[in-house]
Order: structure tokens, then C-alpha cells, then sequence
């Protein structure tokens, strides 16, 4: 029986000439080693499932699930096929036949869906990292009921700040001396409980360059579902944003993101809602109006001096944000340059994923050590001591790998190490 659901990418799949140079840029194979895990193997899979030569088993998606959709493969085609949409396809196929586990399906549908219980499970996660829960139940092998993949959960968690940033905080939003800027902020999941003070360090700056500051009534940004394939949830979540920020946002120069994953996410709204009449013309307004941090500062200048910072920065461009995807590559770049005092070493593999890609690391764990390792290596390589990026993922990853190579490179975000320069100017 064929997989008329991915008939619309047949096309496509068979541009692939199994030349092979997807394996040059593919952190998956270059630590496997299996045929399975390149972008030709996954487009011969697809091909063998539309023509009915192959069954979409169980066996067969575990094939296509090791994937970190980084689109590595992609800068290396000659017809730049995008593998991450063949193998989402074969994804979405398999849970729409086979349905999905049942900690997704809550997850995406009854948890990211909703800001309030998204809030209550993110602070009900930090009180259990802060208290040590989380090694309890990964020793315990509680999380291997919930899926037998899981692993080294508390290992690669950061340490948790003491209080998480609520999307109803407004009173913690900087008020700029002069406003320059109107601007949405939309906060991400990853950075508003784990790293909080990334999200401080961001409404500063943003502040510091005449933006008056809303904060945008939004959830989950829906990407995790995107990912693994559930793009009914993925829609839906979608919808949900778009009713909470489309009429508000029409006010606004922009709606900001410091999560490169989301504010890529948030501007694919348009094509991902283009099918459904009552929220595509909406959905393609309000793509229009998101931008990445730096993305926005660089398109209109640093307002204000910056102090003298000392030592050499790297940085570590996330997937979503790299010339693959957003390519929203030179303006970080261009930002951490302006910075007096910092010298910049760029990273060999720069673009390479960190091997984060959100969950990835906890179900697909040896795969992404391996991908992790190739990239703290580079990373060495720069002497840096400070690792910049513009990802919540990345940041835990590659904080995680720092601590398992034992090297003294702080992890930051590109707008704590500007907030760090107006502070020196002080």
C-alpha cells in the first residue's frame, strides 16, 4: 500500500541523485556512520513508501525519527532538497495511522496550548530541577515509562533560577526615556523558565533602545509539535497566538523574539494557516511583523554607548537562525563586533547543529552527544572564553557540553553580553 500522503513531495524526493554530499553536513551520519541517517537514505525511504515498495512500520519511523531537521544536509544538495520537510511528512503520516505516544499528544494538545498550564507545568518543572526531583525520578526509571528513550534529563538541564518569567509580569518591563520603538515581545517557553535571566537582560536592552515594550498574550510558539510531526497541533496552537496577538499586534513596529527557534516558527504562520480560510490572512500579518533580537537592534542601530568588555567571544550560530533557515547569521555577528574590547574568533562549524534540537538530546541521547562533541572540540579550537547564541536549546546544550569537557567558556546570549556592555558604560 503506498503513502498517498506524501504524493505532494514526490516531486521533490526524486531530485535526490544519491550523490552522497549530503554526507558532508550531516552531524547525524558523521557520528553514526548509517545510511539510514542521510539525507539520500531518508529520501529513499520516502520514495520506497509513496511506490508501495516499503510499509510505514513502526521499525521504518524509528528510521526517519533520529533526524535533527537541521537542513545540514540541505546546504551540501545541489537541488537544495529540504529533507526536514520529507521526513516531517513521514512523520505526520505515521501519527496520522498510527497515532502517538500519549505523552505527546498532552503535551502538544492540553499543555503547550494553553499559556496558563503551560505556566503552572513550567513552574512545577523548576520546583522539581531546584529540588532535586528530576534526578530522582531519571534514577528511578520512572521517565523510561513514559518513553523508554529518555535519558540524562537531569544531567543536561541547567541549574534553575529561582522564579521563571511570567507572561503577565508586566511590571517587570523597562520603561525607555524615549520611545523610539512600539514592540511586542514574545516570550519563549525556554528562555522564560530556564534561563529568566536571559529574558531580563533582553526587555533592558530592548529599553535601552527606546522600545516601549509589550508582552504579548502567546504560548507555546508550537514548533516541539511541528517537529514530531503533529501538525494539527501544531496548526491549532498556531490559531491560538494568532486570536491572542493578531489584533494587538497590528499596533506595533514589531513583535520581538530572543528564542531564534520561535521567532523562525512565528514568521512561517502565514504558510503554515494558508489553508484555512478564517485565520491565513491574519496568521501572513502577523509573520509579517516578527523579527529576531538581533535581527531587530541590527536593522536599527544600538542606540547609546557600549562599555569596554575584555576577552575573546565566539559564536554558535542555532539552527533555526543559520543561513538554512532565518538567515539571521551576520547581524549577531555585527552586534558582538560593535562591543569595545571583546575579540571575536569565529567558530569552525559555526553553522553545524549543537545537536540540542530541542528534545532531541533526551530521546536520541548518544546521537546527540556525539554531535555535541564534534561542536565543543570546535569550540576549543577558538579559546574563547564566551560562547554566544540566541537559542534556549542551544544555550542548555552546549552549557551542558562545557561542563562535561571541563572547559571555562561561559554560555551567554548575545543580549546578556550587550546588557553586560551598557552596564560597563556605567
Amino acid at each position: 500500500m503506498s503513502t498517498n500522503e506524501l504524493l505532494p513531495l514526490f516531486d521533490t524526493i526524486a531530485q535526490c541523485n544519491r550523490c552522497g554530499f549530503c554526507q558532508a553536513g550531516c552531524p547525524v551520519y558523521r557520528t553514526t556512520g548509517s545510511e539510514h541517517s542521510l539525507g539520500r537514505g531518508r529520501q529513499a525511504i520516502a520514495r520506497a513508501l509513496i511506490l508501495g515498495e516499503m510499509e510505514l512500520t513502526a521499525e521504518v519511523f524509528q528510521a526517519l525519527e533520529d533526524c535533527l531537521l537541521c537542513r545540514g544536509c540541505t546546504a551540501h544538495c545541489f537541488p537544495a532538497i529540504k529533507t526536514d520537510e520529507t521526513v516531517l511528512a513521514v512523520r505526520h503520516a505515521y501519527i496520522t495511522r498510527h497515532g502517538q505516544p500519549a505523552w505527546q499528544r498532552f503535551l502538544f494538545r492540553e499543555i503547550l496550548a494553553n499559556s496558563k498550564r503551560l505556566e503552572s507545568a513550567g513552574r512545577m518543572a523548576l520546583w522539581a530541577k531546584r529540588h532535586g526531583l528530576t534526578k530522582v525520578v531519571e534514577q528511578s526509571g520512572l521517565l523510561r515509562l513514559v518513553d523508554k528513550r529518555f535519558q540524562a534529563v537531569d544531567q543536561v538541564l541547567p541549574p534553575m533560577a529561582a522564579k521563571a518569567f511570567l507572561r503577565g509580569d508586566q511590571a517587570r518591563v523597562p520603561v525607555p526615556r524615549e520611545v523610539k520603538h512600539r514592540i511586542g515581545y514574545f516570550a519563549s517557553c525556554g528562555l522564560s523558565f530556564q534561563f529568566p535571566e536571559v529574558v531580563a537582560a533582553t526587555l533592558r536592552v530592548l529599553a535601552r533602545n527606546g522600545c516601549a515594550i509589550t508582552i504579548m498574550d502567546n504560548t507555546c510558539c508550537g514548533r516541539p509539535a511541528h517537529s514530531y510531526g503533529d501538525l494539527d497541533a501544531a496548526r491549532a496552537i498556531a490559531r491560538k497566538n494568532v486570536e491572542h496577538m493578531a489584533a494587538e499586534a497590528q499596533g506595533l513596529d514589531a513583535i520581538v523574539s530572543d528564542c531564534g527557534s520561535c521567532s523562525t516558527h512565528l514568521k512561517e504562520y502565514g504558510a503554515l494557516l494558508k489553508d484555512d480560510p478564517a485565520y491565513r490572512e491574519k496568521a501572513a500579518a502577523l509573520s509579517l511583523k516578527i523579527r529576531s533580537f538581533s535581527e531587530f537592534l541590527a536593522a536599527n542601530g544600538l542606540e547609546g554607548k557600549l562599555g569596554a568588555l575584555a576577552g575573546t567571544v565566539t559564536y554558535h550560530d542555532p539552527c533555526h537562525l543559520s543561513n538554512r533557515f532565518a538567515k539571521i547569521t551576520a547581524q549577531p555577528r555585527k552586534l558582538l563586533k560593535a562591543i569595545p574590547g571583546l575579540t571575536y574568533k569565529e567558530l569552525p562549524e559555526a553553522d553545524w547543529c549543537c545537536g540540542a534540537a530541542g528534545s532531541y538530546t533526551f530521546l536520541h541521547h548518544q546521537e546527540a552527544t556525539g554531535v555535541l562533541e564534534r561542536k565543543m572540540k570546535n569550540v576549543e579550537k577558538t579559546g574563547a572564553e564566551m560562547l554566544v547564541t540566541e537559542c534556549p536549546a542551544c544555550m542548555m546544550h552546549l552549557s551542558y557540553g562545557a561542563r562535561k569537557k571541563g572547559l571555562a567558556v561561559k554560555v551567554r546570549h548575545v543580549s546578556q553580553v550587550l546588557d553586560d556592555a551598557y552596564e560597563a558604560r556605567k
